[in-house]
């Protein structure tokens, strides 16, 4: 996709050069004539030298930051796809990109009842009008998606049924473009009405970014997990058996940030619902800390992904409440690679988890074991090529 293009899809010129999606950022620590100075910079091309293409590590929280919605998050990642373009990708990363195999997502040991319900979830026709879409974190670790919820909610999708989400926070604009007319092809002639997205980060690409940005187009309603089970509670077809107790600490994802306050208090709402207390770190919700995930995309280094990750991690690890609550399994997974590293940490919990705890079930947690296996995945694959300077494109 050409700068062009983007003009249209990106309300290129509604920025004021106002600055205040640099000096907002938690990751920057720019003063105000420094952040008036980058974002002048990066909006008329002269990016040599630029500090905020240096240290993005592609939280996405300026999007949220930015009063006239004029998305200064893609203007920083429009830079990285024409470096993409003009430099293709590192050997080192082919392993973590969703579309390649293997990958460290789909490259684990997955149980006999793991296999049955990914082959479960992959019929060619959905199983039912409304329909909980997994996403490639979701895929990876199923047994979050078992039990009666998903007798009513049946799950459907597949690996190659990616979002691009990736892709898109790597600023990798013409694969995203590409995965957004595959989906829209596969989708055309499906009779679903609604599709539920336990993953924020899904839920914003197929209601936001893709159709959007990428001019996917779906006839379908897309509803968030949460919205959907408040509903089923308040119409009495899901009840509460078992109560909660306890407190957590939340923590919300990057995508979260984007879709604003309303969505991240429903997610609060839920789990009051279920008997949690709720504690927040010190900056929290649009100022919240990233997992990490997206640490590595600027500079695609695993280090970034590590010390952020662990950052937030200490963060949530100070504040008060018993467990870390999360609604994100990408968040999930990345603050369970984070615990290798330092076991001592409050447990992370889905609200999946939750969610069903409350219903009376029993949820396996695998978690660790399944941090285990993508880390040691990673070590195998991507770090004896961390030094090659071979290249490569999606």
């Amino acid at each position: 996709m050409e700068k062009e293009e983007l003009r249209h899809h990106l309300n290129w010129d509604a920025c004021i050069e106002c600055g205040q999606c640099l000096v907002n950022c938690r990751y920057m620590d720019l003063c105000e004539q420094d952040a008036l100075r980058e974002i002048h910079n990066i909006n008329t091309g002269h990016i040599a030298g630029s500090e905020v293409l240096k240290k993005c590590i592609s939280c996405y929280a300026c999007n949220a930051f930015c009063p006239r919605d004029a998305h200064p998050y893609e203007r920083i990642h429009y830079n990285w796809d024409y470096r993409y373009k003009h430099e293709g990708l590192p050997k080192r990363t082919r392993y973590l990109m969703p579309t390649k195999t293997p990958n460290f997502r789909q490259n684990l040991r997955f149980t006999p009842q793991e296999q049955d319900l990914h082959r479960k979830w992959a019929s060619e026709t959905p199983p039912a009008r409304v329909c909980l879409y997994p996403g490639c974190n979701l895929m990876a670790m199923p047994l979050l998606a078992n039990g009666m919820i998903f007798d009513i909610l049946p799950v459907w999708g597949r690996w190659d049924l990616c979002c691009g989400e990736m892709y898109f926070r790597m600023g990798l604009l013409d694969p995203v473009k590409k995965i957004a007319d595959r989906l829209s092809t596969f989708y055309r002639d499906k009779d679903i009405d609604e599709m539920v997205f336990v993953c924020p980060a899904g839920y914003n690409m197929f209601t936001n970014v893709l159709p959007q940005q990428f001019g996917a187009q779906f006839h379908f309603k897309t509803t968030f997990f949460t919205d959907w089970l408040l509903n089923q509670i308040e119409n009495g077809v899901i009840h509460i058996e078992k109560p909660l107790t306890g407190s957590v600490v939340m923590h919300d994802s990057c995508h979260a940030r984007i879709l604003g306050n309303d969505f991240m208090n429903r997610q609060r709402s839920l789990l009051r619902l279920l008997g949690l207390a709720i504690y927040e770190t010190p900056y929290n919700r649009a100022h919240g800390l990233c997992c990490g995930m997206a640490a590595g995309c600027n500079k695609y280094s695993a280090w970034d992904l590590l010390v952020h990750g662990m950052r937030a991690l200490r963060a949530l690890n100070k504040a008060a409440g018993d467990e870390v609550a999360m609604y994100c399994t990408g968040c999930l997974l990345t603050f369970e690679i984070m615990r290798l590293f330092n076991p001592w940490s409050k447990s992370t919990v889905h609200c999946l988890e939750y969610v069903r705890t409350a219903l009376g079930e029993k949820v396996p947690r695998r978690h660790t074991s399944r941090a285990f296996q993508i880390l040691a995945g990673i070590a195998r694959h991507a770090l004896p090529d961390y030094l090659s300077r071979e290249k490569f494109y999606i």
